[in-house]
Order: C-alpha cells, then structure tokens, then sequence
C-alpha cells in the first residue's frame, strides 16, 4: 500500500516535471535558482526595497490620473521628445543665457509648458501645505502618547 502511493507520488512528480519542461517554466526554475547570493541580498536590501516602494507608490499615484490624459501626453511627450532631442543635440548642446531666456518665453510651446507646470507647482504646494498639518498633528498626537506613558512609567515606578 505505502509503496503504491509513493509510486503515484513519484507518477504525479514526472508528470509535473514534464508539463514545466513543456512550458518553459522548468528553465524560469532554473534561471532563477542560479541566481548569486548576492544579488538576492542586494534585491532584499532594505534601501533596495524603499526604492522600489516608492517607484510603485509613484505609479499609484499616476494611475490615479486620468488614464487617457496619461497615455495621450505620454505618447506626445515621447515623439516630441525624440523630435528635438537628436543626436546632434548632444555633441554641441545649446546654450542659453538670460537673453536667450526672455525670448524664449515668446515662444508658444514655452508659455503653454510654464503654464502646465506652474498648475503643477500649485498642486505641489498645495500638497505641500497640507501634508504639512497632517504630520504636524500626527507628531502632536505622538508627543501626547509619549507624555502619556512617561506618566504611565512614573505612576508605576518604571
């Protein structure tokens, strides 16, 4: 009896074996086992993982934002992007001094731009401000409790 369950255990084990060699995830397996100790000790530095935290807190935040505003100006910022910045740019980047400036904000794109990230810089002060009371309460709230237990601690002769 026991060395027929083991018989079938050992079927199901092939079997198994058999349908992750089929479909590539045997060699993903495999791949990832050979992964030094190192690099697994980097990925689960806590820095690493702060990193990340963030990155992913970043793309909640823009997956808040209207997707089709997102995709449509990722899109345009993209072939833009790879409209101006060319190659040459960057062997004898251009050079702008404060003349240069003024009559650059004559320039259409240049005041639309100013106006999108001034709307941002609002909203970022905004958030700024109002994170500002939010954490202002909260270290409030934590200096309550701590004056509390200190209390706490001296009532009980800790």
């Amino acid at each position: 009896m026991v060395e027929e369950r083991k018989k079938e255990v050992l079927d199901r084990i092939i079997e198994l074996a058999d349908k992750l060699d089929k479909n590539g995830t045997l060699d993903l397996l495999e791949g990832i086992s050979e992964i030094s100790t190192d690099a697994i000790t980097y990925l689960t530095d806590p820095r690493i993982l702060k990193i990340w935290a963030n990155i992913a807190y970043l793309l909640h935040i823009l997956e808040m934002i209207e997707p089709t505003i997102v995709s449509v100006m990722g899109n345009n910022l993209s072939k833009h992007l790879s409209e101006e910045l060319k190659p040459e740019v960057f062997r004898e980047p251009p050079k702008l001094g404060p003349m240069g400036i003024i009559k650059m904000l004559n320039d259409k794109d240049v005041q639309v731009a100013l106006g999108f990230i001034f709307l941002f810089l609002k909203a970022f002060g905004k958030t700024i401000t109002t994170s500002g009371k939010q954490l202002t309460e909260m270290m409030d709230m934590m200096q309550k409790q701590f004056e509390l237990m200190k209390q706490q601690r001296k009532e009980l002769g800790i």
